[in-house]
């Protein structure tokens, strides 16, 4: 027999189901305690975690085109209002737009979550894309700002970016994502000189930058994830005579993820902000890797200076420098004790500032605020 349960439900929102890189949405998920999630989508991409997947409400493909064709609820605001949510929590203003007509059907409040490049993009970059949710942002984002019921920002910076296009103050928070800290053990041996970069290969990750600075450092580098750079990345490390030192992954499960954390000496996350104004909010990787105890060099862009503590965790250095990349990556390298102080000190502050658990708590108190629930 099921056991009932009868915790309110927060219908997570994300059009896609789910991107490879969004494990931040899943964790979300799965973190709630006094809400029941009920993730909503248009499109199942097969990246569910299995623990996930009961859990997963995805459209037809009709309930899916008359949501981003028309704008409008349709079947799938009934099939949602079946399972009775106290809210909708939408991941990325564009899909807050898209959310939008849901939670007004279902007579609910509307939070979105703000991540990065949906309040750093430019609006002419937005229209040019050719992709609608973009497009239809960048011409009716207005509409979001003025009936969304609350906003919640992934970093102070990104709350600053929003704030300065127009968002609410009243109704825009920042609150960080949180990691699963017990996934993020150290039980295997460190490589000796391995450098780990995770993230979709496009420009803002600043990985061709590394590559420049890595051909000064004495280390290896293991690239995780994939995107429409890695042809031109590859062909950097030839140029630059990397050869062997440079591996590129493409996607991998959160779990080897986690393990290639435990195997590097630091993580390096050396972002920029884009052509197109496209930036970081705070990537969930620098929290992982706090969480495995270690240590990142991070550029002082958007919101990555908030996730390192200068000189105790890891090192921050000027966006687009890549000889100060260098000479941070070889400092955390070469200094065994710099290192394991570091160490300590990056689990203690993923313990203080992104465990999973405790974030879902304060998220959870939002939702109260929100829905009046006591």
């Amino acid at each position: 027999m099921v056991e009932r349960d009868d915790r309110p439900v927060a219908a997570i929102f994300r059009s896609p189901l789910f991107n490879a890189s969004e494990t931040f949405v899943q964790t979300h998920a799965l973190s709630l305690r006094r809400y029941r999630p009920l993730v909503v989508g248009l499109e199942d991409k097969r990246n569910a975690w299995p623990e996930l997947r009961e859990r997963l409400l995805v459209a037809s493909g009709g309930e899916a085109a008359v949501l981003k064709f028309l704008g409008l609820p349709g079947a799938l605001a009934r099939r949602i209002a079946a399972e009775r949510p106290r809210l909708v929590h939408a991941h990325f203003a564009t899909d807050g737009l898209l959310a939008l007509p849901l939670a007004e059907a279902l007579g609910v409040p509307l939070v979105t979550t703000l991540h990065g490049f949906d309040v750093t993009r430019s609006r002419g970059a937005m229209l040019g894309s050719g992709r609608l949710s973009w497009v239809r942002y960048a011409l009716r984002g207005e509409r979001l700002r003025r009936r969304g019921s609350l906003f919640i920002a992934v970093s102070d910076a990104i709350r600053a970016k929003a704030l300065a296009q127009g968002f609410p103050p009243e109704r825009t928070v920042t609150h960080l994502n949180g990691v699963d800290l017990a996934r993020f053990a150290r039980p295997t041996a460190p490589e000796p000189g391995l450098v780990l970069h995770v993230g979709r290969l496009v420009e803002k990750k600043g990985t061709a930058l590394l590559l420049e600075s890595m051909a000064h450092v004495e280390g290896r580098l293991l690239v995780i994830g994939d995107g429409p750079l890695r042809p031109a990345l590859e062909r950097q490390v030839a140029a630059l005579g990397l050869g062997e030192r440079v591996r590129f992954l493409g996607n991998l499960p959160p779990d080897e993820v986690a393990e290639w954390m435990a195997r590097a000496w630091v993580l390096a996350v050396p972002s920029i902000t884009a052509a197109d104004g496209d930036s970081e909010g705070l990537p969930t990787v620098i929290a992982e890797a706090a969480a495995a105890s270690l240590p990142a060099v991070v550029s002082d862009h958007s919101g990555l200076p908030e996730a390192v503590i200068e000189g105790e965790t890891g090192f921050i250095v000027p966006e687009g420098n890549a000889g100060a990349l260098a000479r941070a990556l070889k400092d955390v390298l070469a200094f065994p004790e710099v290192r394991g102080r570091m160490s300590v000190a990056a689990r203690r502050l993923a313990e203080a500032r992104f465990d999973a658990a405790k974030q879902a708590a304060g998220l959870e108190a939002l939702y109260d605020r929100v829905t009046g629930c006591a």
